[in-house]
């Protein structure tokens, strides 16, 4: 009888779902860059590129990829001064290898870039947006044999984006 209760109280708006978790845009980077940091499998010393932030749907690179790869590369150069490679030196090899965001992660790409960028590991991602949620994926991976490290999940409600960093033309507006 309780399950039901609070399921209805759910459907209603008044108590979020069983294992929901949203988070502000701040707080979600900021708790994954302290996870990165604090990662016992990620090597100290190693230096991180993060690239590569998608819609998981379109495949695309909406505003909202680049304020990802921005944000969080402010809260891990905060947890890991000095190991966070900046993105204009990222952009500079991505335009001297004539490959885009999207390309590194075939192998030759990667350890392509990983040499140019001196590079240990790319750290990666993707979104999905719905109708109520966006859901970010994040990864860090090994540039020369391409393993996981670490992934970590968050969930931010929709109504805290500016449209303009979402997909204008979402079907789930």
């Amino acid at each position: 009888m309780k399950k039901i209760i609070v399921f209805l109280l759910c459907l209603t708006g008044f108590v979020p779902a069983y294992g929901a978790k949203f988070q502000t845009l701040d707080e979600a980077l900021t708790e994954t860059a302290t996870k990165i940091a604090q990662n016992s499998f990620i090597p100290k010393n190693t230096k991180i590129a993060i690239v590569g932030f998608l819609e998981s749907t379109s495949r695309v690179r909406y505003p909202l990829s680049s304020v990802l790869e921005d944000d969080l590369s402010g809260f891990l150069i905060e947890k890991m001064p000095g190991r966070v490679i900046a993105k204009n030196h990222i952009d500079t090899v991505l335009r001297e290898l004539k490959i885009t965001r999207d390309d590194i992660f075939d192998t030759r790409n990667r350890k392509q870039f990983g040499r140019l960028a001196s590079a240990d590991l790319i750290v990666s991602g993707n979104y999905w947006i719905n109708r109520r949620e966006v859901i970010i994926v994040v990864n860090v991976v090994n540039i020369e044999s391409g393993l996981a490290f670490f992934s970590h999940r968050v969930r931010i409600r929709k109504s805290q984006f500016d449209k303009h960093l979402l997909n204008s033309e979402n079907k789930y507006k």
